[in-house]
């Protein structure tokens, strides 16, 4: 189990992306719904300040 978090680009966790006890087994799909769903509707919220969703990574 893991814990996986989506973390834009200035290093911070994005709220309520902060996913515990992740198996193994699903731990490729969390990932890929945080950085090719969360972090582009994220980063277009904060498009004014800069952020660009590819450069948010997950921790």
């Amino acid at each position: 189990m893991q814990e996986l978090r989506l973390i834009d680009p200035n290093g911070y966790t994005v709220p309520g992306t902060v996913n515990t006890n992740v198996p193994e087994a699903n731990a490729d799909k969390v990932r890929a719904h945080l950085l090719d769903d969360v972090a582009p509707q994220h980063a277009a919220e904060w498009a004014d300040f800069g952020y660009d969703a590819r450069d948010y990574r997950v921790a």
